[in-house]
């Protein structure tokens, strides 16, 4: 957490919130977007809509078995 911004004091209090409640990364999510910080542990792929979607890969353009002489 420390890593992705959040105060040192959050996190003691969210450490100790832990203890009690035991480890989950849903849990310790929704306290940081509490405190005003955005989502570490979790992700919602449905916030990335074009996910999946995009083509990065440019076409394969396969060689046929047989060599082809043209005259």
């Amino acid at each position: 957490m420390e890593l992705g911004g959040v105060d040192l004091a959050d996190i003691a209090e969210i450490v100790e919130l832990c203890k009690s409640k035991g480890l989950n990364s849903e849990m310790i999510d929704e306290e940081l977007v509490k405190r005003g910080y955005e989502k570490i542990f979790t992700l919602d792929y449905d916030d990335y809509e074009s996910w999946g979607d995009e083509d990065e890969y440019a076409s394969v353009e396969k060689f046929p078995h047989r060599q082809q002489y043209i005259d």
